[in-house]
């Protein structure tokens, strides 16, 4: 085994024995394709690379060989090197896509390895992804324009790039693979109105100083991600965390507890599927806020009272919605977190995710957690990404909709 395959599946199994062709043609952002082929490895797949002559004076052969521990195809000869790469692949990936291959793609021109394959691929009803990349005037030519409606109309996926710097680039490599391995979800959520809480509250104490806990928003936000891509209409009720909100969601900013949870309450109003309070809000705050900055020369007394219930209510809104609960617990037992967590759905919620956020290597701010997924018919333990455990999360969700 080529030592480069030991990265398979070290960030996770969402694309586990995918056989993924990447097609590398020659812009600039070809130098972003190691890093892509390595993630989409990273997460299972099994990646090779085809490559265009031009996609070779910016890319070598032996650095994708590195990356990928699959010789390179970049020609075609006797053996047929483009039906075969077709007929190997599960998606194909063109990433970078500059304007030339997308308008030859678009009208059926097979002149080099990476259109052929792509007009192979069709022929067979394989998916293909297509990842613009060029300078933002080119992507403005109608008929640039022109030719990724027809893409998009003919049923490939066009993940648009980003303007930036008066360029179309392509995203990171992470949103690639994540828009790849949002393909792969099955959309059972389709048509499905989702609220999802997510990240901290600031409960101030002046102008500067506020209570608040280490949460990021990342649970919330894959949970958001997660059901989007299976064609929820997602609206994230987000606290000040630090995680990048997901692309084609609504996103409503909060700061403190109060307003959590009138935008909940607001956004339950117009009706929902499903609620998922993912969000770790203060349960206590100043009783006042100081008129002015408090010095350090000085003492003070800080009186807390409870802060609003940010769930308070949900139940009698929405009686047939399925309500999700979080319930965080410090350095506990999985007795102890379990009889919390059972306690918690004895609220009116379906599902309960509860977790000990003192334990090493999960909780706030962490990659990956350890929690416990509660329902009125049993409980199972699962750790993993938070991305993997939100995926397992909307499943829940998923089967009582």
């Amino acid at each position: 085994m080529h030592p480069s395959k030991k990265i398979v599946g070290s960030r996770g199994r969402e694309l586990e024995n995918l056989r993924i062709l990447l097609c590398i043609c020659g812009s600039v952002a070809a130098s972003e394709a190691p890093r892509l082929a390595r993630e989409l490895m990273r997460r299972g797949a099994q990646v090779r690379c085809a490559m265009t002559e031009k996609a070779l004076e910016m890319v070598s052969t032996q650095l994708m060989h590195w990356a990928t521990g699959e010789e390179v195809i970049c020609g075609m000869s006797g053996h047929l090197e483009h039906l075969r790469l077709a007929d190997w692949s599960d998606i194909i990936v063109v990433a970078p896509a500059t304007a030339n291959t997308i308008g030859k793609i678009a009208n059926g021109i097979c002149d080099n390895v990476v259109t052929a394959t792509v007009c192979a691929a069709l022929g067979l009803e394989k998916r293909l992804v297509i990842v613009p990349s060029m300078a933002e005037s080119m992507l403005r030519n109608p008929f640039v324009q022109e030719n990724l409606r027809r893409l998009e109309e003919g049923g490939l996926h066009v993940l648009r790039p980003k303007i930036e710097e008066g360029k179309a680039k392509i995203p990171g490599p992470e949103e690639i693979a994540d828009y790849v391995a949002s393909l792969l979800r099955p959309r059972d959520l389709q048509g499905k109105r989702i609220i999802v809480t997510a990240g901290p509250t600031h409960e101030p104490i002046d102008d500067v100083k506020f209570i608040s806990n280490a949460s990021s928003g990342k649970m919330g936000v894959e949970l958001a991600r997660e059901a989007r891509d299976r064609g929820a209409r997602v609206v994230l009720i987000y606290g000040p965390g630090t995680e990048k909100p997901p692309e084609n969601v609504e996103v409503i900013r909060v700061r403190t507890t109060e307003e959590m949870a009138r935008a909940a309450r607001e956004g339950m109003l117009k009706g929902a599927d499903a609620v998922i309070f993912a969000a770790a809000p203060q349960d206590l705050k100043p009783e006042r806020r100081a008129e002015k900055k408090l010095r350090a020369d000085q003492e003070y007394q800080l009186k807390l009272v409870p802060a609003p219930r940010v769930s308070a209510g949900a139940r009698e809104l929405l009686p047939n919605a399925v309500l999700v609960a979080f319930k965080a617990e410090y350095r506990v037992t999985d007795s102890q977190l379990l009889e919390a967590g059972r306690a918690k759905l004895q609220e009116g919620f379906d599902i309960v995710v509860a977790n000990d956020v003192g334990r090493e290597g999960v909780g706030f701010a962490s990659d990956e957690n350890e929690v416990l997924i509660i329902t009125p018919t049993g409980y199972r333990k699962e750790r993993g990404s938070k991305r993997y455990l939100a995926r397992l999360i909307i499943d829940e969700i998923a089967k009582r909709k």
